[in-house]
């Protein structure tokens, strides 16, 4: 069940797409529109944040293992 994230590239991909989504960059240069009191990128940047903890938390349990003997 366990094997190293080397061996799965969608994993570092989808890791590497998600880290540069939390950059607002879609949004600079646009009208701001205000959701909650807080503008919108600033809600698309916090999902994709939280995405991004989600899908390194996944993978640290189940594609890395740890050698010791423990």
């Amino acid at each position: 069940m366990f094997d190293e994230p080397r061996r799965r590239p969608w994993l570092l991909i989808v890791i590497a797409l998600l880290a540069v989504g939390t950059v607002p960059f879609p949004f600079i240069g646009r009208p701001q529109v205000v959701l909650g009191g807080l503008p919108l990128w600033l809600w698309v940047s916090l999902a994709l944040t939280v995405a991004l903890a989600v899908v390194t938390a996944v993978a640290t349990v189940h594609y890395w293992k740890d050698d010791s003997s423990e």
